[in-house]
């Protein structure tokens, strides 16, 4: 099946592996606050609050979103305990079915604020091993991340229940997760040209 895939490091030619970063480490902790209570994934993500503005003043933010990983830790534990056979996004690739979306997220997340990173920024044409990948709303998932923002662990549960069980928003983004092998097979990074 072919798909589209966003990359800062793949090359043409290359396979991609789901969870091949393998970032289980960051979210776990959050999975282990959840099965605690809420009180304590609060505190964990208070205290991700502060390490997020340490680690800003360090400037080493890309490490730093407490509300990413706490979110990412939030929905494992969710798709553990309620949807194990749903594909983890923590062991997963993500792909687009269309170049369209492609071209308005790589807008979207790399903007004009950072030439340099966005000119790694490739698009390609993947051949994934995948007959049906699973499909879901990428504007859920900002739902549950802006509720974790908000410290509405309640909110970020329910998001993650209607994610998991496929459920849109009105004006949804959809993400194709695959935890099969895929190939690179055409560099369409053209396609992307400059951010406006």
């Amino acid at each position: 099946m072919q798909l589209y895939h966003i990359s800062q490091t793949l090359r043409l030619g290359d396979e991609l592996t789901p969870g091949r970063q393998n970032f289980s480490d960051l979210a776990e902790p959050f999975m282990q606050g959840l099965e605690r209570g809420p009180d304590c994934f609060i505190a964990m993500l208070l205290n991700g609050k502060y390490m997020f503005a340490v680690m800003n003043h360090s400037r080493l933010r890309e490490w730093a979103d407490y509300a990413k990983w706490a979110t990412e830790g939030l929905f494992e534990f969710v798709r553990r305990r309620s949807f194990p056979e749903a594909v983890s996004r923590l062991r997963c690739v993500y792909y687009y079915d269309n170049t369209e979306d492609c071209v308005r997220l790589f807008r979207e997340d790399w903007g004009e604020e950072n030439p340099e990173e966005q000119e790694k920024v490739r698009l390609f044409a993947v051949e994934a091993d995948d007959p049906a990948p699973q499909r879901r709303d990428m504007c859920v998932y900002d739902e549950a991340y802006d509720a974790i923002e908000r410290l509405d662990v309640d909110a970020a549960l329910a998001a993650a229940e209607r994610y998991f069980r496929g459920e849109a928003s009105e004006s949804p983004i959809w993400e194709l997760l695959s935890d099969k092998p895929a190939r690179a097979v055409r560099d369409l990074t053209h396609l992307l040209g400059p951010a406006p």
